[in-house]
């Protein structure tokens, strides 16, 4: 159980962008932890850091909580904010890091005592404290910081993290970065942790984000996210939104935001959506659900935990797509962005499942269908799932898809369901990686399934019939 502590402060005296930064010291014997997250394997082996984003998080402690209290004027599209991250050390630490992309920092302190830093590379926030931190120790680091937050451009992906809406708001959402454009983060899913929120915004305005609202008082927003959640996986979102909430039969909370423009008949299907969902993936996994509607373009839906972001584009398989993404993608979360094929493209099929229960095409037609489009495309089949490449780790499940189908007809329905169903639970607050899901269907089916994983997963050329 990690130990959480809440926190919040007035934000009146928080415009110090003109403070003096002061730098960090080196000294001689430091023990620091790295700069991104280095894995390590349940059987000990050193995976080492995320090949496509080797700077993403960094190693020496292990975040608890966050509490973020900041205040958003979206006339002048500026930030104040302080931080407090409560975390452990997993090693003796007199340096550490956090992720931070942008924004001026004028003020850190590291178990209440002022510690120095400097900004190094693109995102990185390398503190001092005073007195070095023993090993597995909690402590607490506060960042004061502000600025304009602007978003980070991904290849493949467009713009993720805070932007601009065309309402005048603001919604920082998406993969992989996105939470480091507004807070100071261990930028990995591999360290979850839980999320607090009190943002203070103009009259009229509204804050929305990951978890359960817990208060609205003169203009401060109040959230809470127990659920440990990845990074990647907040959200917020500002504007002047109309607010609608229900429950579900089954008890989970629904809330939906709509910001002015947006479509609201989409957000009319989720609880038809979740029924259907919860029979094919067990329970949802949070307390609370809904969505954040933008008339904006937003080029794909943001599967935040609990409450994706749509954009004026989204329709049905969006709905569905994000909800799906709740088990597999945040209650199942990815160990490395190349495993971001393995969640996605089971949160992409169910959309066939769902369609396929709703007068649509059947999910074998589709599969045909697709594999006759393909044909020997080698284009096509040469994009390897298990390891796309950087900048591509969100474009091939059009070929991920086919290998859930596929799958599905190698082993069978029923223990394809199993897998369908039972793997996000029993991961539950667990990182997976492709070697892990190719360990557990393996399990499920009770057969070798090297030849299948190393045509599907592996492979670069079409499978082979027998395969298919």
């Amino acid at each position: 159980m990690r130990n959480r502590r809440t926190y919040s402060l007035s934000l009146c005296g928080l415009s110090l962008c003109c403070s003096l930064l002061t730098p960090a010291v080196a000294h001689a014997g430091d023990t620091i932890g790295s700069d991104g997250y280095v894995h390590v394997a349940p059987n000990g082996v050193v995976l080492g850091v995320d090949p496509y984003y080797p700077t993403d998080g960094n190693g020496g402690y292990d975040v608890g909580d966050y509490t973020v209290d900041l205040s958003y004027d979206p006339a002048s599209r500026f930030l104040n904010a302080k931080a407090l991250v409560t975390a452990t050390t997993t090693q003796r630490l007199s340096r550490f890091n956090l992720d931070l992309r942008g924004l001026t920092v004028t003020a850190v302190k590291v178990d209440g005592v002022p510690a120095s830093f400097v900004r190094a590379k693109v995102h990185e926030l390398v503190i001092t404290p005073a007195t070095e931190l023993a090993a597995d120790t909690s402590f607490t680091v506060e960042v004061v910081y502000c600025g304009r937050p602007q978003p980070e451009y991904v290849p493949g992906r467009g713009a993720t993290g805070w932007r601009t809406t065309r309402s005048g708001g603001a919604v920082a959402a998406g993969a992989p970065h996105s939470a480091a454009t507004w807070f100071p983060v261990n930028d990995t899913s591999a360290d979850r942790a839980t999320f607090h929120l009190n943002a203070t915004v103009p009259t009229g305005w509204g804050v929305v984000s990951t978890g359960v609202r817990k208060a609205v008082h003169k203009g401060t927003h109040s959230w809470a996210e127990e659920v440990p959640v990845t990074p990647s996986g907040t959200m917020i979102a500002i504007d002047r939104f109309t607010v609608r909430e229900s429950t579900l039969p089954s008890g989970t909370s629904v809330l939906d935001a709509f910001a002015p423009g947006s479509d609201t008949t989409l957000a009319q299907e989720l609880p038809a959506v979740m029924e259907f969902l919860t029979g094919k993936l067990g329970p949802h996994p949070l307390p609370a659900t809904g969505g954040v509607y933008l008339p904006d373009w937003l080029g794909h839906s943001h599967p935040s935990q609990g409450r994706p972001v749509h954009g004026a584009a989204a329709g049905q398989a969006a709905l569905v797509q994000g909800l799906a993404s709740q088990w597999w993608g945040n209650q199942l979360a990815i160990k490395m962005w190349k495993d971001q094929p393995m969640v996605e493209s089971f949160a992409r099929y169910v959309v066939w499942l769902w369609n396929e229960a709703n007068g649509g095409p059947a999910a074998e037609q589709r599969y045909q269908d697709a594999l006759r489009r393909a044909g020997a495309d080698t284009r096509f089949w040469g994009r390897e799932l298990a390891d796309p490449g950087v900048g591509r780790e969100f474009s091939v499940t059009d070929k991920g898809v086919l290998m859930v189908h596929a799958l599905r007809k190698h082993i069978g329905d029923e223990k394809f369901f199993t897998v369908l169903r039972d793997y996000p639970e029993i991961a539950t607050q667990l990182n997976q990686g492709w070697y892990d899901w190719e360990l557990y269907t393996a399990a499920v089916a009770d057969k070798d399934l090297t030849a299948f994983h190393e045509a599907w997963v592996h492979g670069t050329t079409l499978p082979p019939a027998e395969l298919r």
